[in-house]
């Protein structure tokens, strides 16, 4: 797990500073671009409602109050630079947001809410987790756990370098198919591909994991936060075959516990501890 890194700018003298990102390791502050669209998207991925202020530097003379519900997204159309306010653990938290790129309200590592930065720079889109590179030793006994071989079709959803579904290629011949929002990390996947001499086997797909159509997939891995897990697993359910193994690492599927098979812990080679959840859709 990296730690959240803060960036301060010149407006730290009046109290404000830009949302951080978030994710099983606090990954560096993503070079976002923007979306080209003259509005903000604001996402909660939280279980609660949360109440926060807003205001458009250009545009509202006063902070709006507004309420965002569980799984729902604000559009704030905007020109310039908005400011942000909400509670964190009982404390006022103001942030700077800039205008065209989308943020998400969620849960940090100590289960608080916090505002994150977010998407890769694809407006409208959940980042249901930054890219932070599973070991290989995590990797090798995911695909293990997975029982795959030669004639499963690897689907690994939130792909970063396209790690998974690159090893199941090399030991197994397994065909596989990532998907990631990422640009950057799908030309990774591509090049890491075509070096392992096995991009004749495995796919990478530039697309939101929330669209992506599973039902072909008869192994499913993914490395992403519980409360993105909980919002993919309607989609799980009603596109993978029953009997169908889901390989997560380091967190657990919420509302899949009687489909667990089991989990196992393991340390990687730092001896940073790693956990890996296997379930039976």
């Amino acid at each position: 797990m990296k730690k959240k890194i803060l960036v301060l700018v010149c407006l730290a003298i009046l109290g404000w500073i830009t949302p951080s990102q978030a994710g099983p390791a606090a990954a560096h502050q993503a070079s976002l671009v923007s979306t080209g669209k003259k509005e903000t998207s604001i996402r909660n991925l939280t279980k609660e409602t949360v109440r926060y202020t807003i205001k458009r530097l250009v545009r509202d003379p006063q902070p709006i109050v507004h309420y965002l519900k569980p799984d729902a997204l604000d559009r704030w159309p905007c020109e310039s630079a908005l400011d942000v306010s909400f509670q964190r653990s009982g404390q006022p938290a103001s942030y700077r947001l800039e205008c065209g790129l989308p943020y998400t309200f969620r849960y940090d590592e100590s289960d608080n809410l916090d505002l994150y930065s977010g998407s890769h720079g694809l407006f409208g889109v959940a980042d249901l987790a930054p890219f932070v590179p599973t070991p290989m030793v995590v990797v090798e006994r995911m695909l293990d756990l997975g029982e795959v071989d030669k004639s499963d079709v690897l689907f690994d959803l939130g792909c970063g370098d396209g790690r998974i579904v690159i090893t199941a290629a090399q030991k197994f011949g397994t065909r596989g198919v990532g998907i990631d929002i990422d640009p950057q990390r799908i030309e990774e996947s591509l090049r890491a591909a075509k070096e392992a001499g096995v991009e004749a086997l495995v796919e990478f797909r530039l697309q939101d994991v929330m669209k992506a159509d599973m039902r072909e997939a008869t192994v499913v891995t993914l490395y992403l936060l519980p409360e993105s897990n909980a919002l993919l697993r309607p989609l799980l359910e009603e596109q993978l075959k029953p009997g169908t193994p889901v390989v997560s690492h380091n967190y657990s599927i919420p509302g899949w516990e009687a489909k667990e098979v089991t989990y196992i812990t393991l340390q990687d080679g730092t001896g940073q501890d790693h956990t890996v959840f296997v379930y039976k859709r």
